[in-house]
This record gives C-alpha cells, sequence and structure tokens, in this order.
C-alpha cells in the first residue's frame, strides 16, 4: 500500500506556539528577561530576533529569511536564552549561553597556549559580565600530590 505525502495520518497536527493557554508568571519572565522598550507580548521579541538572525544573510534574501525564523518560532521553536534576551539590541552581551574556559597550570604565565589560572578567572569574569555562563577545564592542572618543582612541593589538586 502506498501512503501519499499528504496523507493527514502521517503529518502531525502543529498548533501554534502562542495557541498555549497564557500563564502569569510566562508575562512577568517575558517583560524581566527579553522584553526590550517597547516589547509587551512574546511575538515582539520573536519578530526582533528573527529580524537579528536574518541579518547575517545577504540583503537580497533577508525578508525571506526572517519570515522563516519568524514562523520557527511561531510553531514551537524556543531559541536559547541570551539569544531571545539580547538578538537585535544594542546590548553589549554574548548569544551564546555556556563557555568552557581553560585553565593551566600555572598561576600567571600561559601553559602551551591554555591562560594561567588568574588570566582564566579574568577571562571568566568579562564572559559572566556579558550574561555567559562559565564552566572551567582544570584537565591541565597536576593531580593531587604531583611534585611541583618551582616550589618543592606537591600539588593540591584541580578541586
Amino acid at each position: 500500500m502506498t501512503v501519499a505525502k499528504d496523507d493527514p495520518a502521517r503529518t502531525p497536527t502543529r498548533k501554534r506556539a502562542d495557541a498555549l493557554p497564557p500563564q502569569p508568571i510566562s508575562a512577568e519572565v517575558l517583560v524581566e528577561k527579553y522584553a526590550k522598550g517597547d516589547e509587551h507580548r512574546a511575538d515582539d521579541v520573536r519578530r526582533r530576533v528573527a529580524r537579528a538572525l536574518a541579518a547575517a544573510e545577504p540583503a537580497e534574501h533577508r525578508a525571506a529569511w526572517e519570515a522563516k525564523f519568524l514562523a520557527a518560532q511561531q510553531h514551537g521553536f524556543v531559541p536559547a536564552g541570551r539569544i531571545a534576551s539580547a538578538a537585535g539590541t544594542e546590548l553589549s552581551a554574548t548569544l551564546i549561553n555556556c563557555f568552557v574556559q581553560p585553565v593551566g597550570d600555572s598561576i600567571t604565565a600561559p601553559d602551551e597556549d591554555h591562560p594561567g589560572i588568574y588570566t582564566a578567572l579574568a577571562q571568566a569574569a568579562e564572559t559572566m559580565r556579558r550574561g555567559g555562563g562559565v564552566g572551567y577545564d582544570f584537565s591541565r592542572i597536576r593531580p593531587q600530590g604531583a611534585a611541583v618543582h618551582a616550589t618543592a612541593s606537591s600539588a593540591s589538586g584541580p578541586v
């Protein structure tokens, strides 16, 4: 038996994201975290984000991409929080939620292109200032008990 492409049995039912029942907490979160300037509704934020994402495309294709990005959001796609908060604004913020900060086995000097501990701390602070979250990669730091020749002692380990 052959099933036609447009057979309703094979096509999932799709509802618009804004068809969900409104909840008071949703409006509060929208205003506190995502709405900027004159934005008051989720669709205002979606339009700003769609326009900002489409701006990366060639000028002659932007309107089409903006419509596609908006439709995706209206049908359930939820961009990362930093994107919803900062895309299309004048904020000096990152659009990426999470970063991995490398940490070298040195207090200040680079360790084979990995920043020393204090430099890594300063870099992480700047990432957090701009709204990003930070996880640390301590894999280059000597394990507990390893010899530290510069101080004739043993390492305490990364944690």
